[in-house]
């Protein structure tokens, strides 16, 4: 173990459950340590004695990370970084801010470029007056922003905002965090919950300029509508991923519950 490493093994989180926390310390330390796919990870004993936990947990946190394709472990050998450790993970609960779903991955967040507008909708995609229930002549709010992942451009987000919210601020500064948090804390307004379409793309000209990405590369796009607790539509986001550093997760499921009685 390199003598630095030590040093950068933060003990587990005090949130949720220990496995996730003690996985979440150790795609902090990989990422810190810029380990590349294929880099061998520290001993168990030695990740279990500087992360203060049980062998028991540690192994079930990276018996987790293994099923999510993130590390390998070979028997007798040891065990490996598997995928890109730059790579951010999210699933179709796209309820999470991206603030909240790079924080949660032990990843820090940044906002270099953040700008805003208000417009009148119709300057906006039509979609989006539809979506949020304007009229033509209603004004909306423009909001954009390229995020980053511990320095590294990966999203461009434009989110259109409803105009009359109370307390809203006109300041771009507020909102080099997460804008969820900002509408919680001096708006009222919490988001619960977000209607989704994804999309591919490729990257032009402009987003090129944004994103720091050769022209032509592939871009994963997400366009949500964001709702309030009483189904209000407060936002439609269109966010730009660069794919390479989004791994999107989605579970399907049936609705309802199919019993097969057995036959004697």
């Amino acid at each position: 173990m390199k003598g630095a490493q030590k040093d950068m093994l933060e003990p587990a989180r005090q949130e949720t459950d220990l496995p996730t926390r003690i996985a979440r310390s150790l795609l902090a330390f990989i990422r810190t340590e810029k380990l590349q796919s294929g880099d061998r990870l520290p001993s168990q004993t030695i990740l279990a004695e500087h992360l203060n936990v049980s062998r028991t947990s540690l192994r079930e946190a990276l018996a987790r990370l293994q099923t999510e394709g993130l590390i390998q472990q070979v028997h007798g050998v040891g065990t490996f970084v598997a995928q890109d450790p730059q790579t951010i993970e999210s699933s179709a609960d796209l309820t999470l801010s991206i603030t909240e779903m790079l924080e949660a991955q032990g990843i820090e967040p940044g906002t270099p470029e953040v700008e805003l507008t208000r417009i009148p909708v119709h300057e906006a995609p039509p979609r989006v007056g539809r979506a949020l229930g304007l009229e033509p002549d209603d004004d909306i709010y423009c909001l954009t922003r390229v995020r980053t992942a511990d320095g590294i451009p990966f999203a461009y987000v434009i989110s259109y905002i409803v105009s009359d919210l109370p307390n809203f601020s006109t300041d771009p500064e507020d909102y080099r965090g997460s804008v969820y948090a900002y509408l919680q804390a001096n708006c009222g307004e919490f988001i619960t919950d977000a209607d989704s379409e994804i999309e591919a793309r490729i990257t032009d000209e402009f987003l090129c300029g944004k994103l720091g990405t050769p022209a032509g590369s592939p871009l994963l796009t997400l366009q949500l509508c964001h709702y309030n607790a009483n189904r209000r539509a407060l936002i439609y986001s269109i966010e730009y991923f660069i794919q390479n550093r989004m791994h999107l997760k989605i579970r399907r499921q049936r609705s309802g519950h199919h019993f097969f009685k057995e036959e004697n």
